[in-house]
């Protein structure tokens, strides 16, 4: 098995086990991207002037690596130093070590399009079998997780994870990763009427119908996860980079304008009509005590941030820390492990300075992702953009309200989308033969 097959499937289990939330799940996880990128290291080739010959996009990525080695390093001096609970540090280090480890693997090893094909869909059938499961198991009324029964979110899809709004995250990623890959080979219908019976054909017996068939069961696990954030995530994210795409795309054409308007109708009026989508659109209507208690967890996050604003309490250290800064307005039997806001638990956990090397890396791969949209002349690089684009802007969405960023699965899945944007800007628009090395070597 070749390290490339090593890393998709890595990938693929992720998800699997609890979206790998459970230290048996992560640490090997972590284990194989370790070894996976100490391998691709030793086999980088040399030129003859004895130079490592780096793949372009990684060359680009050089900044955003080394930001990226000044949080973990920053993580692992507060651990030592200034963590109020060490050993969740030292295991949120290994997590952000791991993560940092998927971001370099991608930039390594898709190194063609034919790759980043490959991974896009990797992501796609993972998240899928997520959908899948997820939705025939509120169906069936079987109500099974990962090889046991659930005990929260019954009537409501959560795949193999524990909570709803993160099987919502993974969906949002892929579903946007996925309509991506649609807008990378839009369909054309010029020249004659039996030209374009011949084109609509051929669509019909290609790899498009399928995607778009798996694009909507992804949807309709979304809808039926009844997760009010993930859901307007999504269909935010949909319509802000959609326009996007029509301001900044080149050479856009009819069908890239179609295939948005498609999206909209046919997910939002025909799969949400039965699917439930009203039901969606009551929980973002009420006022719930989850959603108010997330408030007030955010306002005594913060709060617990202004004791400590500049070194931080250490990653991870939340889930020990924040029952003593608790508010008496918050349900006192209630338990957070997360703040429910990833703004708020990077800021009081990372520090002020952690949080901007952090905000540096997403807004740079968030920028390049929109430039790659405007300035790439190849419609694949373009679609890969509009993709990554909107997979971040889902989440910057998402976030606010949400801990999606401390699953280890859509924590390393947006890894993987980061490094993909650095990609849809950079990567030289070359056909895989003429890569800096063979498939055949990884």
């Amino acid at each position: 098995m070749t390290r490339w097959t090593l890393f998709l499937t890595t990938l693929f289990l992720l998800p699997l086990p609890f979206g790998s939330d459970v230290l048996w799940a992560w640490v090997p996880a972590a284990a194989m991207v370790f070894g996976l990128l100490a391998a691709e290291l030793r086999a980088l080739p040399v030129t003859t002037e004895g130079q490592l010959k780096l793949p372009e996009s990684l060359v680009h990525a050089r900044w955003l690596i080394l930001l990226l080695g000044l949080v973990q390093l920053w993580a692992a001096v507060q651990s030592v130093l200034f963590s109020l609970s060490p050993y969740d540090s030292f295991l949120a280090c290994i997590k952000g070590l791991t993560y940092t480890g998927v971001f370099c693997l991608t930039l390594f090893m898709a190194n063609s399009r034919h790759r980043v094909r490959q991974l896009i869909w990797i992501m796609v059938f993972a998240a899928t079998f997520q959908a899948l499961f997820g939705s025939i198991m509120v169906l069936s009324g079987l109500e099974l997780g990962f090889f046991s029964f659930k005990e929260r979110h019954l009537g409501v899809a959560t795949g193999t994870y524990l909570n709803r709004n993160h099987l919502a995250g993974l969906m949002e990623l892929v579903l946007a990763m996925g309509i991506g890959l649609l807008m990378a080979r839009p369909t054309e219908y010029i020249g004659s009427m039996r030209h374009r019976i011949k084109q609509f054909l051929e669509v019909l017996l290609s790899n498009k119908v399928i995607l778009r068939l798996l694009l909507i069961i992804m949807v309709i696990a979304l809808v039926m996860s009844r997760s009010r954030s993930g859901n307007t995530a999504f269909f935010v994210s949909l319509m802000v980079t959609g326009l996007l795409a029509l301001l900044l795309m080149r050479r856009k054409t009819l069908g890239t304008t179609i295939l948005l308007g498609s999206l909209l109708i046919i997910d939002i009026a025909i799969v949400g009509t039965f699917f439930g989508v009203e039901k969606v659109a009551e929980r973002i209507q009420q006022t719930s005590a989850e959603h108010e208690s997330r408030d007030e967890v955010t306002r005594d996050t913060l709060s617990l941030w202004q004791s400590e604003p500049v070194t931080g309490i250490g990653p991870g250290a939340f889930i020990t820390v924040f029952p003593a800064f608790k508010g008496a307005d918050i349900t006192s039997d209630r338990y957070y492990n997360n703040a429910h806001n990833d703004y708020a638990q990077f800021l009081v956990e990372f520090g002020l300075p952690g949080f901007i090397l952090l905000c540096m890396v997403g807004g740079t791969a968030l920028w390049w992702a929109m430039t790659a949209m405007r300035q790439r002349r190849s419609r694949f690089f373009q679609g890969l953009g509009f993709g990554c684009t909107m997979a971040m802007i889902a989440y910057l969405v998402h976030s606010a309200t949400d801990f999606n960023l401390q699953i280890p699965a859509n924590a390393a899945f947006f890894s993987v989308i980061l490094a993909l944007a650095v990609i849809a800007r950079w990567m030289p628009n070359v056909r895989p033969q003429e890569n800096y090395r063979s498939e055949a070597g990884s």
